[in-house]
């Protein structure tokens, strides 16, 4: 009787793995933190400067309007400060992370100057732009789900980024019209008295006049009453489409704030006569 050979396969032993090294791991992930603060700092310091500041803010607010409208107003300032940033990255202008400072607004610092008056225009409109886009979509949801609040936060935004618009340095109007032409900070001057007479002069008011003027008189006399020098001359030397194209979007965006402003303060009047029907007819 023949027998056929059997053969069995076993699989190839594979090593035991070696003890797991957890302090090296730890350390490895140590260092690789560490590298890493080490590269991004600026951001984690400059996103918790802004995160601290905004709820600052937002606590000061609440404390004289109430927690939604504060944070609902705070965020639409983000919104406008981010737009400059938003602007400073494309024209490839380094800024520093947004600051906010209760009852004058917020701010940010450009670490270098721009090439030109257009380029600063550029970045000023920025932030205007994104607050006046900001507020109307709030705007627009505050009408749909009948928030006063909203409403509030949005025709107070709108009002914010007007007064920004006064063609006056350091305000985003002035740095704008500076592309148009340098003399209309002249006329800020006259906008800016208004604008404190319609306020009724408030302590954050007159602190916010004393920033603008403080910064502002010094580049006007630089700027409109020195003779000029060669880099002055080219840094405001703007191309005359250029300066068309300013002007036509400096007035429009003005008047789309305007529109704005009205339909808040339209959408408002209505919210607050159906409170009153609905409690006349409970009475």
């Amino acid at each position: 009787m023949e027998t056929s050979p059997s053969f069995e396969v076993l699989p190839p032993q594979r090593p035991a793995p070696p003890p797991k090294n957890w302090l090296g791991t730890i350390g490895a992930w140590i260092v690789g933190i560490g590298i890493a603060f080490a590269k991004y700092k600026f951001l984690l310091f400059g996103a918790l400067k802004t995160g601290l500041s905004m709820l600052f803010m937002i606590w000061i607010y609440a404390l004289a309007f109430g927690w939604w409208y504060a944070a609902a107003l705070v965020f639409l300032i983000f919104v406008h400060e981010m737009g400059h940033v938003l602007a400073a990255k494309w024209l490839g202008i380094p800024v520093t992370a947004p600051v906010f400072i209760p009852f004058i607004g917020a701010s940010i610092l450009m670490k270098e100057n721009p090439r030109d008056a257009w380029t600063e225009a550029l970045m000023a409109y920025g932030g205007p732009l994104a607050g006046c886009i900001g507020s109307w979509i709030c705007l627009f949801v505050a009408f749909q789900w009948h928030q006063e609040w909203l409403i509030a936060a949005a025709s107070t935004s709108f009002v914010i980024n007007l007064f920004n618009m006064i063609p006056i340095p350091p305000l985003d109007g002035g740095r704008i019209c500076a592309a148009v032409s340098p003399w209309f900070w002249c006329l800020g001057l006259v906008l800016l008295g208004l604008a404190v007479l319609y306020f009724h002069a408030g302590v954050g008011i007159w602190i916010i006049l004393v920033l603008v003027l403080i910064s502002a008189l010094p580049r006007m006399k630089e700027t409109l009453f020195q003779p000029a020098t060669e880099s002055l001359r080219l840094y405001y030397a703007t191309h005359p489409a250029a300066r068309a194209a300013m002007a036509l979007m400096y007035v429009g965006l003005i008047a789309v704030l305007l529109l704005g402003y009205w339909n808040a303060s339209q959408d408002l009047q209505y919210l607050w006569n159906m409170s009153e029907q609905g409690a006349l007819d409970n009475s």
